[in-house]
């Protein structure tokens, strides 16, 4: 019986790309995947993203077999079902928000819904405005995400997060945002116990990823991909560079086969 596979795929920049604000899958990379899941593989989406802010952009294009939301606070089957969370607390969220960023655009996510705060914009994806972070009190919050005008800004903040007092939650810098989950929560913690709940085994664990907050998912397996054009930071923890994920897909079939 031929071996089984499970690959772990960063959303933007990975396997979902942007242009002149137009979002696009490459068809390339779509069929890969339908290939690979045809094969008895599973793909898995790991991303920083709300749940809702994964499942729009992927209908009608691919079903994925789980999702990782939110950098790690939830697992969700292809129902949407939640298998596992790790939700943070308002308390820490509105401490943080009263403390350093108040006016500084940021949306909060639950598990149906994302919540938007001090927008200038208006977002392509399902989105909730609402004038205070305290309509949210009682909701179970899985994160929020701060949008900034720069890196350098956001980079900043999540200095100023890591020594600070906020101790309950964890910043991770993606370009301009930061996403912020629960401590315990990344990437990579959520593909090990997504892992063990299916039974797989190191040797059949492959992950990819193009971004500084994917190094914990690469790190959590042997078999961590980035691409060529990554950060140094960032292909420092692979175990090699693609041009896609198609590429990547390609490699594991023939090294599975």
């Amino acid at each position: 019986m031929k071996q089984k596979n499970i690959l772990f795929t960063d959303m933007d920049g990975t396997i979902l790309f942007s242009d002149n604000g137009k979002t696009y899958f490459k068809e390339s990379d779509l069929d890969a995947i339908k290939e690979f899941q045809q094969r008895g593989n599973l793909i898995v989406i790991n991303s920083g993203r709300a749940l809702p802010w994964i499942v729009a952009p992927l209908e009608g294009y691919l079903l994925p077999d789980y999702m990782i939301a939110g950098t790690g606070s939830i697992i969700a089957d292809s129902h949407q079902q939640i298998l596992h969370e790790e939700p943070v607390s308002f308390t820490a969220i509105k401490k943080i928000i009263n403390e350093y960023a108040s006016d500084i655009p940021l949306t909060v996510h639950t598990k149906d819904n994302v919540f938007s705060c001090n927008q200038k914009k208006q977002y392509s994806l399902p989105t909730t405005p609402i004038s205070s972070i305290d309509l949210l009190k009682t909701e179970k919050l899985y994160g929020m995400s701060f949008h900034f005008k720069d890196n350098k800004s956001a980079k900043a903040f999540a200095d100023w997060l890591e020594k600070s007092d906020h101790q309950e939650v964890r910043a991770f810098v993606n370009i301009q945002d930061v996403d912020m989950a629960c401590r315990d929560c990344s990437k990579g913690n959520a593909m090990n116990i997504l892992c063990q709940k299916l039974g797989f085994m190191h040797e059949q664990i492959y992950a990819i990823g193009d971004a500084e907050n994917d190094i914990d998912m690469l790190r959590a397996t042997k078999h961590g991909y980035t691409f060529h054009h990554s950060p140094a930071t960032v292909k420092q923890y692979a175990e090699g560079c693609v041009k896609s994920v198609s590429e990547l897909i390609d490699k594991i079939l023939k090294r599975t086969n």
